[in-house]
């Protein structure tokens, strides 16, 4: 089964047996998991962060379910639980169900989710969130609903995480992608391009180089806003303002708005 795991998902593993080590706990159970997927990098990650999960919080919750043993911290390899063993093979399970040919962050999260229910046990109160929240995060991440999304290669899903991870909150545009793309030696298109004698460095600086601006990955110019504060509505024509407006949640401008309209009567009153 090892051999489907993304680079990602090898190393979320390694570190679920340190946290295990370090705990002074005799074996990798999915409480541990969840601290290595915390830890890790990928989409689990991204969408525990997204939903709020405190890390150390949650380090400290698993460290405490489990007696802690001296000896214990002194195993090389740390084995796993039979119910560590049933979150992989449910993590192969939602992986295939997905359309995926791989394991990655997201499945062993997935696997992780899978086997609670099967126990009939939440994870709300271990992650300190919901952990359908969590769900939700990662279904978006994987581009919506399982079903038909697209099969993709675990060198191509690790290259769009690093594009995503790299654009930040801004669009994710083809430079990103080949950045990604580019940051794995072995993957198909870095070795062609090392057949070809292409050096990665001069890529990424010519990437650089181009005027975003001009090319077909720009973004279209923010429409006009119109905002209403009570009976008086504002039209924001400038770009940047619009476009920074745009990028705020509903929630965040409601907020925002709000605060307006406080700081405005607050100002009529003292005068």
């Amino acid at each position: 089964m090892f051999e489907r795991f993304t680079d990602r998902a090898r190393r979320v593993i390694v570190l679920a047996q340190d946290a295990a080590r370090d705990m002074g706990h005799a074996q990798i159970r999915p409480e541990h998991l969840l601290v290595g997927l915390w830890q890790g990098e990928g989409m689990a990650a991204n969408a525990m962060v997204q939903a709020g999960v405190d890390g150390a919080a949650l380090r400290q919750r698993v460290a405490g379910l489990f007696p802690s043993e001296p000896a214990a911290k002194k195993i090389n390899k740390v084995p796993f639980s039979i119910e560590a063993k049933k979150c992989l093979e449910q993590s192969l399970r939602a992986a295939l169900g997905l359309g995926h040919s791989y394991i990655g962050t997201e499945h062993l999260f997935l696997g992780v989710e899978r086997q609670a229910e099967t126990a009939d046990r939440s994870l709300d109160d271990l992650l300190g969130v919901d952990a359908a929240d969590v769900h939700r995060r990662l279904t978006e991440l994987l581009g919506g609903a399982p079903s038909g999304h697209p099969m993709r290669s675990p060198a191509l899903q690790e290259a769009l995480d690093r594009a995503r991870s790299q654009a930040g909150r801004s669009p994710m545009t083809t430079g990103h992608v080949l950045g990604g793309i580019l940051a794995d030696p072995d993957s198909q298109v870095s070795r062609a391009f090392a057949e070809m004698r292409v050096d990665p460095q001069q890529v990424r600086a010519a990437v650089s180089a181009v005027d975003l601006a001009t090319t077909s990955d720009a973004s279209p110019a923010p429409e006009s806003i119109a905002i209403t504060i009570g009976e008086v509505t504002t039209v924001i024509a400038d770009p940047e303002i619009a476009g920074a407006l745009q990028q705020l949640g509903s929630q965040q401008l409601r907020e925002l708005i709000k605060a307006a309209v406080q700081r405005a009567d607050t100002g009529r009153a003292a005068r």
